[in-house]
């Protein structure tokens, strides 16, 4: 509520359900898949364990009008090739089935209260909990709960468990997704399974997962696969897509290399100042209620001078 207008603020969450509406309606004419980046300030209601701040900045993309396993596995390509170039190469992955549980659920009896129970329980894995309950999926269920672990060896599990056809269709598409991030990857990279972890939002129903980074107690990117309901079912649309958490990753960067400041004593009148932005430089014109010798360069930060034609250190910074 705005305290001085009295009026409600509608303040978003999340970035990604307002790019699905963008693309569903002003860019509903651009042909498929459909590829954007962005980025911006979100504001949560609540922080997380790990991550208590509620202001976030996201930056990430969204591939939409795709429900291939290629899709998936580009926008992880692409949000570990965003990290490297951040310096960041050793990464850990941590692959989801968001659905999954309720893949296995779908043709049990069981009320509101005893699903919420559940999945309570699956999000906390509380095995105990789930042996205490009684349904025909239970122990497929604490199977699958139990085959976490790196990629390979929990994909072999996996395989050994009797799934039904929509929760063996995700587990294809996960097995197709590792294939191109093994054959595509680096060995800096760790790829694990935990097919019943739903770290994401709400929103998201296929593949899913999370980046892991040293030096951070949470991840730093998390994506996934979700669909943009459309006005009639045959027009819903497939799409995928990840977001960095910027905040978080900065803390991990090292300080960015200062430009190389020249103060221009001859103040705007100079003519040289676009041939030493060419050469790298940022500029900075002397004022004139001002000096404009080498104590006001070091004054303004700027490590360099140009006095007539001739540029001089006047200061290390």
């Amino acid at each position: 509520m705005d305290p001085g207008a009295h009026k409600v603020m509608g303040i978003r969450g999340d970035i990604t359900l307002q790019i699905a509406r963008i693309a569903m309606s002003r860019l509903a004419h651009m042909p498929r898949p459909l590829r954007l980046c962005y980025n911006g300030l979100i504001l949560r209601m609540r922080g997380e364990q790990l991550k208590d701040n509620r202001q976030l900045r996201q930056a990430g993309i969204e591939l939409i009008g795709s429900a291939s396993p290629d899709a998936d596995a580009e926008v992880i390509l692409v949000a570990a090739a965003a990290l490297k170039k951040a310096g960041i190469d050793t990464l850990s992955i941590d692959l989801n089935l968001p659905g999954i549980v309720g893949s296995l659920l779908a043709s049990e009896s069981l009320d509101n209260d005893q699903l919420n129970t559940l999945f309570e329980a699956v999000a906390h894995k509380d095995v105990s909990a789930i042996q205490g309950m009684s349904f025909g999926s239970r122990d497929t269920l604490i199977a699958l709960m139990q085959c976490a672990g790196p990629a390979t060896s929990a994909l072999s599990a996996i395989a050994k468990l009797d799934l039904p056809v929509s929760a063996r269709q995700q587990c294809r598409d996960l097995q197709e997704v590792v294939n191109i991030l093994t054959k595509c990857g680096r060995p800096e990279w760790t790829l694990t399974i935990d097919a019943t972890e739903n770290r994401g939002l709400a929103y998201h129903n296929g593949l899913g997962f999370s980046i892991f980074v040293p030096g951070a107690a949470c991840e730093v990117g998390r994506g996934g696969r979700y669909l943009i309901e459309g006005t009639t079912p045959e027009t819903n649309t497939e799409a995928t897509g990840f977001t960095l958490y910027v905040e978080t990753l900065r803390g991990l960067l090292p300080e960015p290399q200062r430009g190389k400041r020249v103060l221009i004593a001859e103040g705007i009148g100079s003519g040289k100042a676009a041939e030493l932005q060419a050469d790298g430089y940022i500029t900075v014109y002397a004022l004139s209620e001002y000096s404009s010798g080498a104590d006001e360069a070091k004054r303004l930060g700027c490590g360099w001078i140009l006095e007539g034609e001739k540029i001089r250190i006047v200061a290390k910074l």
